[in-house]
């Protein structure tokens, strides 16, 4: 009998195998497999610049190489930190400025490295972390309750978006770096808020440190903006739920009940305390970030960006890259305000491309996120509105309510920018909106509102296409009137043309809409695989965006420049390059005055770029419409010996003489002061901006004279047979020789700032500001050694807070470590035990 059993129970077993292996698990898409997958995506959108050997090109990822050769030769063959550049304007800060920071930034260290040892493609460093920034979007995602096939969607949308393709394409490296550590903050704040890991407080502080450290202030400023309305609004939320020791609804499952997790429960996270902690842990942030916070704070008060009678940069000038109401339709039809250059009319300088473009993909399957409630839904919901507003700059009153009382906010510039922030929200819906889509395929009753949600997309999508296309005709005329009076320049054959090209937009818009839509429909009622239909969202995703997207990027793609002192070179920086030491002429370009290209050479010009330049130059530059360029007082006075013209002069005045001619025509200002004159008197002038006139006006000689805007009581002596030579011109020091009969001023015709301190045989004298922009030293008769040195407190200052800072994160990351291996201990009696945390990466 039991030799009989025994055959029956194998053939059980038999029978069985073949379920067990029907009931094995598909593929799973986990957190590495994302990375992947991102990383694929990435590579392949930016094939060109990773397997094709070409860079981008733009005006400002080339311009601002200029200073970047001489500082450079500054740091690694004289061993000398660059911290001012002599060579734009008439001088200001190089490192409080933010135009070159090097080594300050860690992360770029390894890559650095692996340089050195193996060749990689140009712009490696950036193509990375559009990767990273859809990782990190990933990771935030699934902590937010999506599915990771939802969060994998999010983070493709948030990568290849052409507001970030565009900024990183178009040489605002440091923009785009300090964008992809917006969703890594926001995960880490989350970590701290959700389950009090002390680790992620300490990450998030040196996260926010190396953001800050990256140099876009601006960027940092919307991120922690970002943390703090995710706090608030999660605080609130928590103090609204009743007490109770209920498990909290973590991961997929809390999207498929009602909303992604908030974490922020009572008895589970005291939220008001951890919400505070976040902001010690923007202070730590701001500490690590020390070395380059304090001198560019210091700097801000001398610039545009904090010069004025306000403190600020000035609202029309803060204000005007201000997105228009109009361009809204922009958000799913790019081509609807034209596309860039003659084609375009909508309301923005130079970035003339759909700023507020997410795709109608991103919309339509972000809808569905709106079918569950929680407070992450209505954070996403209050970031992008306020987002938008604020980006609509000075068409809202709003922004002028934000820069007359948010700390800081008067320091910045074009609002569009802020626009990242909504496409992150919109991107977030994304994330949700699919894993809705995916959660509800199994429960009928909960498919039915998706269901006449794409119903109602299908009936408006095919309303548009039938309105747009076949009824074109009767809306081509309002279209083209809005066109021409929103923008006085553009042509009705341009508004003819620009609307041609929206047809067609509309017709491809929908067209994609109309399958997105269908797919939805198809998914949620389970007659695609979860598998197969987030590959073909995938796909809709970057067939739409993709386009787009390179559109904006091609025209920036070629070939690397040579990476010598070649670059930039011709006959007349051969030319100016022997024309006499550094420190010895300045000179004024016509045709290029907001070109930093001499600077590469050591050429001093006195003009150059840079977005948050001196104010006191500024005055100089503003005042009588900047005619005081071309005055001959002024340019014989700031040492501007040479004139650069495409062309040649017409009429030239006789102290110009020709003694250059090829790619362009140097002139000679033969009435030219040295660099470093000395005067025997001085006149008080108040108020101080009436000194530029009294210059301009040619009323005192500049060769003995100068205007000093306070008294300083000095009693000067003859001055005639005085000499005074440059016999050291570095970037932070310069010395002089000088001998004089008589006790006098020595002027040194460079930018004044408050960081330089003088010395005359080794003792400190005050420097005195001169005619209104440069710096003078009184000195007694004889012959002495006039040394300027530049020496900056607050880096000194901030230095030692960075160190400071550093180590308290390091410490806070350590205590979280080791308190997370300690033995669990078991819940006090009453206390509920914390709810457990779904693992990131599971597709659940």
């Amino acid at each position: 009998m039991a030799d009989r059993k025994t055959p029956r129970r194998e053939t059980r077993r038999t029978k069985a195998q073949p379920r067990a292996v029907a009931a094995r698990p598909g593929f799973t898409l986990t957190a590495r497999w994302a990375a992947v997958i991102l990383a694929v995506i990435v590579a392949l959108f930016f094939h060109d610049l990773l397997f094709g050997g070409k860079t981008f090109v733009s005006p400002d990822t080339t311009a601002p190489l200029g200073f970047v050769r001489m500082g450079e030769q500054s740091l690694w063959h004289d061993h000398v930190y660059p911290l001012w550049n002599p060579y734009v304007f008439l001088g200001m800060p190089s490192f409080a400025s933010g135009a070159y920071n090097p080594l300050i930034y860690p992360p770029d260290w390894p890559l650095a490295l692996l340089q050195k040892v193996v060749p990689l493609p140009d712009m490696t460093w950036l193509i990375l972390y559009y990767a990273l920034g859809a990782w990190f979007f990933f990771l935030l995602a699934r902590e937010w309750g999506a599915r990771a096939e939802g969060a994998l969607l999010g983070a493709i949308a948030f990568a290849i978006g052409p507001n970030l393709v565009a900024v990183g394409s178009h040489g605002h490296g440091s923009q785009l770096v300090d964008s992809a550590y917006l969703p890594l903050m926001l995960w880490l704040s989350t970590l701290w808020l959700r389950r009090g890991r002390w680790e992620a407080l300490g990450a998030l502080a040196l996260a926010g440190g190396f953001q800050m450290l990256r140099g876009h202030v601006q960027i940092c400023f919307y991120t922690w903006l970002a943390i703090g309305l995710h706090a608030l609004i999660e605080t609130i939320a928590a103090a609204r739920r009743p007490a109770g020791p209920g498990p909290i609804p973590v991961g997929p499952a809390a999207a498929a009940a009602s909303a992604p997790v908030s974490g922020l429960a009572r008895g589970v996270v005291p939220g008001l305390g951890r919400a505070l902690a976040l902001a010690a842990a923007a202070a730590l942030a701001f500490g690590i970030a020390g070395v380059f916070n304090l001198p560019l704070h210091d700097y801000a008060r001398w610039s545009i960006r904090g010069g004025t009678a306000g403190g600020g940069v000035g609202m029309t000038y803060a204000t005007a890259w201000s997105l228009s109401p109009i361009e809204l339709p922009t958000i799913v039809l790019p081509y609807w305000a034209g596309f860039g250059g003659p084609m375009y009319w909508g309301g923005m300088p130079f970035t003339d491309y759909p700023n507020a473009y997410v795709g109608m993909i991103t919309v339509i399957l972000a809808l569905p996120a709106f079918l569950a409630n929680g407070s992450l839904r209505v954070f996403a919901l209050t970031l992008s509105l306020i987002a938008l507003l604020i980006a609509f700059g000075h068409n809202t009153p709003l922004y002028a309510f934000l820069y007359a009382h948010l700390p800081l906010f008067n320091k910045f510039r074009v609002p569009v920018m802020i626009i990242l922030l909504f496409e992150f929200a919109a991107c977030l819906g994304t994330a949700w909106g699919w894993t809705t889509v995916l959660e509800r395929r199994d429960v009928p009753a909960a498919r039915r509102a998706v269901d006449r949600m794409m119903l109602a997309v299908f009936a408006l999508l095919g309303v548009g296409l039938v309105v747009g296309v076949i009824g074109r005709d009767a809306w081509q005329a309002p279209y083209e009137h809005l066109a021409t009076a929103s923008h006085p320049q553009f042509s009705n054959q341009a508004a003819s043309l620009a609307f041609a090209q929206l047809v067609g937009d509309i017709a491809r818009v929908s067209v994609l809409g109309l399958a997105a839509a269908l797919l939805i429909w198809l998914a949620v009622r389970s007659k695609l695989t979860i598998t197969i239909a987030t590959a073909i969202a995938a796909v809709l995703l970057l067939v739409e965006l993709a386009p787009i997207s390179g559109s904006l990027m091609q025209p920036v793609i070629g070939d690397p420049p040579p990476r010598n002192t070649m670059m930039g070179r011709d006959d007349v920086t051969d030319f100016l390059s022997q024309a006499g030491p550094a420190g010895s002429f300045r000179i004024l370009p016509l045709d290029e005055y907001q070109s930093n290209r001499f600077a590469g050479f050591g050429i001093a010009s006195v003009g150059g770029y840079h977005a948050a330049k001196p104010r006191l130059f500024q005055d100089f530059f503003e005042a009588h419409e900047s005619q005081l360029l071309k005055n001959p007082y002024w340019m014989r006075l700031l040492n501007v010996r040479f004139i650069v013209s495409e062309q040649a002069i017409d009429q030239a005045p006789p102290y110009l003489r020709e003694v250059h001619r090829g790619s362009a025509y140097v002139y000679e200002n033969l009435l030219a002061l040295p660099r470093a004159t000395v005067v025997g008197e001085y006149h008080v002038v108040s108020p101080p901006l009436a000194i530029l006139d009294s210059v301009a006006a040619g009323a005192r000689d500049a060769a003995r004279s100068t205007y000093l805007e306070q008294d300083p009581h000095l009693a000067l002596g003859s001055v005639e047979g005085a000499t005074v030579a440059i016999t050291s011109y570095r970037l932070n020091d310069v010395t002089l020789e000088v001998r004089t009969p008589g006790p006098a001023l020595v002027r040194l015709s460079d930018l004044w700032y408050p960081d330089w301190i003088a010395r005359v045989d080794g003792r400190e004298v005050p420097i005195l500001k001169a005619d209104y922009l440069v710096r003078a030293v009184p000195v007694a008769a004889g012959s002495h050694r006039i040394e300027f040195r530049f020496r900056s407190a607050a880096m000194r200052q901030g230095l030692t807070l960075s160190i400071a800072s550093f180590l308290a994160a390091l410490a806070l990351m350590g205590f979280g470590l080791w308190r997370a291996r300690r033995p669990s201990r078991a819940a006090p009696r009453g206390e509920a035990p914390a709810a457990p945390v779904a693992p990131v990466g599971e597709s659940g």
